[in-house]
Formats: structure tokens, C-alpha cells, sequence
């Protein structure tokens, strides 16, 4: 792993924005593949595991065999949270629109600013109570829009709130497994106990894997390997010498890619209710940054 000042930011820039194309697929993807949810999941994560273990096994083997069990405690949990997030931000694209699923994922923020403020009692002012009224506003915009619409879409527009949360969680306990663990044990780890997890799950409930399309097939892993691998790592790796406030704006903009490419690729209208509750929602994250709220983790992004 390159530190800081190792390459010019040019090419920081360049790596984060083909990151932020590769993630922002991710909803393409998944619409394309014609799978129950838990399978797309599953095969995304086993991919991706699959892909980043031999790499970690040659250029991390030491930093895995000096985990500890507290760590490994802690990258269980966050491979719940983590299986959790992709399940039902991955069902809600088959009820609501790509541009309501990936705005109101992007809450994650949000929660973790209100777990800050109400759990941990830390310390907030006028502005960051402003900014997260303007995300519980844009959202309310959204689901009153969705409702319009016929519960289907509300239902969606639920599950894509639920991925937020679960994201937001993992986000919290990965916050502490990365103060002790380098990143490629940590994201082959959770990464490998999520798709168990999610597997599982797929044997557990009788989902079919066997004779799907292979277009479908061909989502799936498209969606492991551009979005997860190459959008994700991108990602994490980009952000060590990109500084905050344009790590933000970064960030901010997957919700408004994956919405265009929504358009471009099945001519999905953005509604006015998904574009004035989705502004709302970006300014109050914004803001949130700016007012010193919780920024998205280092250690992983949604989507």
C-alpha cells in the first residue's frame, strides 16, 4: 500500500473517479441479473472473496495470523451487518426506482451522526442538527412521492433505508477492527464472512443458483468484480491522499451517477419528489461533514 505523496494526486483523482464509475454500476448490474436478492448477494461477496484471498494470503499472510480474537470477533460482526446491508439494498432495486434505492442508502451518514448525538452523547451544534432535519425531510419527500405511487415502491423505499442502517452499523464496528487491522485482512475477512453468511442463507431458504440466464450470470459477476473489487478497493485505497471536504463531494456524487446511469441505460425518470427529497438529503450530508459529522468510513462504501 502506497503512502501519501508516493503518487502524484492526479493519478489519486483518476484511480477515485473510476472507482466511483465501477461502484455507481452496481445498481446496473444488479437490475440486470434476474436472481432472488440473497443470491445476488451471495455471489457478489464469494466473488470478491474469492479474488482479493490469494492476493491477501501472499502480500498480508502475517497480518492474518496476528489476528487476535477480539478482531475477529469484531470482523463477525461487522460481516452481519455487512450481509445484512447488500440483502436488502439489493431487494429494494426489484420495488423502487435505481434513483430512490441508491439516494436513500446514502443515509448511512445520517444514522451515524444520530447514533453519535443520541448514543454516545457527543457534542453537536445548531448546523448538524440543521443538516440531518434536511435528511429526515428529503426522505419524507421520497416515501410521500413513493406512496403516491402505490405501496410496492414504499416497500422498496424501505428496504433501501434498512441497507443504509445496516451499512451505518457495519461502518461503526468496522471503525474499530481497522484501528488494529490493515485492510486487505480486514475486507477478505468480512468480506468471506458475509458471503458464508449470506450462502447460507441461499441453501437454507432452496434458492436457485443452477440454470440461471447467462446474462444473468454475467451481472453477477460484472457486479463482484467492477463494483466490488475495482470500485471498492479503488475506493479505499484513493482515499489516503484525498483530502476530506473533496472525499465528501466524492462520495455525494455515487447516489447522482448511479441515478444517470439509471436513466441512460432503462430510461428511469427521475420523479420531482426524488429530485428535491435526494437534494435535500445531499445538502444535509454535506453540511453534516462541513458542521464535523461522521464522514463515510475509509474501511468500506455502500452500493
Amino acid at each position: 500500500m502506497q503512502h501519501k505523496g508516493d503518487h502524484p494526486p492526479a493519478l489519486y483523482i483518476g484511480i477515485m473517479t473510476i472507482a466511483l464509475v465501477s461502484v455507481g454500476h452496481a445498481a446496473i448490474f444488479v437490475r440486470i441479473a434476474d436472481a432472488d436478492p440473497i443470491v445476488v448477494a451471495a455471489f457478489r461477496l464469494g466473488i470478491a472473496t474469492a479474488v482479493l484471498a490469494p492476493v491477501t494470503l501472499f502480500f498480508a499472510y502475517s497480518g492474518l495470523r496476528a489476528l487476535t480474537r477480539r478482531e475477529l470477533r469484531l470482523i463477525a460482526g461487522a460481516a452481519v451487518f455487512l450481509a445484512l446491508h447488500f440483502a436488502t439494498w439489493i431487494a429494494s432495486l426489484d420495488f423502487t426506482s435505481i434513483a430512490n434505492a441508491v439516494v436513500l442508502v446514502t443515509l448511512s451518514p445520517v444514522w451515524l451522526a444520530l447514533y453519535g448525538v443520541v448514543i454516545l452523547r457527543v457534542q453537536s451544534g445548531h448546523r448538524m442538527w440543521f443538516s440531518i432535519a434536511l435528511a429526515i425531510a428529503g426522505s419524507v419527500i421520497i416515501a410521500v412521492g413513493s406512496a403516491a405511487g402505490g405501496s410496492t415502491s414504499l416497500f422498496g423505499d424501505g428496504l433501501a433505508l434498512a441497507g443504509g442502517i445496516f451499512i451505518a452499523g457495519f461502518l461503526l464496528i468496522a471503525q474499530k477492527a481497522r484501528q488494529t487491522v490493515d485492510l486487505l485482512p480486514f475486507v477478505t475477512l468480512v468480506y468471506g464472512f458475509a458471503a458464508a453468511l449470506l450462502w447460507i442463507a441461499v441453501i437454507a431458504l432452496g434458492l436457485p443458483v443452477a440454470g440461471l440466464s447467462g446474462t444473468t450470470y454475467g451481472a453477477m459477476i460484472a457486479l463482484a468484480l467492477i463494483s466490488q473489487v475495482i470500485g471498492h478497493t479503488g475506493i479505499n485505497w484513493a482515499v489516503r491522499a484525498i483530502p476530506p471536504t473533496l472525499l465528501a463531494i466524492a462520495i455525494l456524487g455515487e447516489p447522482v451517477l448511479s441515478s444517470l446511469f439509471g436513466w441512460a441505460y432503462f430510461g428511469e425518470g427521475i420523479g420531482w419528489p426524488t429530485a428535491l427529497g435526494g437534494v435535500l438529503i445531499l445538502a444535509g450530508i454535506w453540511l453534516g461533514t462541513r458542521a464535523g459529522g461522521a464522514l463515510p468510513s475509509k474501511t468500506g462504501q455502500i452500493g
